[in-house]
C-alpha cells in the first residue's frame, strides 16, 4: 500500500527524481501532489533528501523532454544532427539547478565507490540499477520513507513509499 505523498510530515524522505520531474513539468494527474509536497518540505514539515545522481537524471530528462516538446523528432536524433541544440537549453537547466540548491530542508547526498558494490545485493528486490543504488543511499543515511510515484520501491519491505 501507497501512502499519500502529501500527508507526510515528519521525519526524513528520500526524494526520487519523477517527484522533481512533476515539480517542474506540468502533468494532469502528479504536479499538483508535487508542488505541495515541496511547499510542505520547504515550510519545514519534514527533512528532504536526494542524491548528485538524482539531480544528474533529473536535468536530463528535462534536456530530453525539452528538446522533444520543440522538435518533432527523437531528441537524440536531433543532438547527433546538431549538438549545438544542447546550449538553447542550458539557462533553463541553469535554472533548474538553482532552485534545487536553494530549497529549504533539502539535503543533496553524495554517492561513495562502495555505493556501486552495494548496488549490486539491492537489486535483490527487481530494481533496475538507479533504483537500487538509491536504496543503498538511503540505506546509508537511517532514511526509511521515499518520495515516488514508481511503485518499483512496493517490493523493498523495509522502506515505506509516499506517492498517490
Amino acid at each position: 500500500m501507497t501512502n499519500n505523498l502529501i500527508e507526510f510530515d515528519d521525519g526524513k524522505i528520500f526524494i526520487d527524481t519523477n517527484i522533481f520531474i512533476y515539480f517542474f513539468r506540468l502533468h494532469p494527474r502528479y504536479s499538483e501532489i508535487s508542488k505541495q509536497f515541496f511547499i510542505n518540505l520547504i515550510n519545514g514539515r519534514f527533512k528532504g533528501f536526494t542524491s548528485t545522481f538524482v539531480i544528474e537524471e533529473i536535468l536530463y530528462i528535462l534536456l530530453i523532454r525539452s528538446i522533444s516538446d520543440d522538435f518533432n523528432k527523437h531528441p537524440t536524433e536531433i543532438i547527433r544532427e546538431n549538438p549545438n541544440v544542447i546550449k538553447k537549453y542550458t539557462n533553463k537547466l541553469h535554472h533548474v539547478i538553482t532552485i534545487l540548491f536553494s530549497m529549504d530542508n533539502l539535503t543533496i547526498l553524495d554517492t561513495f565507490t562502495e555505493s556501486f558494490f552495494l548496488m549490486i545485493n539491492r537489486m535483490e528486490y527487481g530494481l533496475l540499477t538507479r533504483d537500487a543504488l538509491y536504496l543503498v543511499t538511503m540505506d546509508q543515511n537511517n532514511i526509511q520513507n521515499i518520495a515516488s510515484f514508481d511503485s518499483d520501491f512496493d517490493q523493498v519491505d523495509y522502506i515505506i513509499r509516499w506517492g498517490i
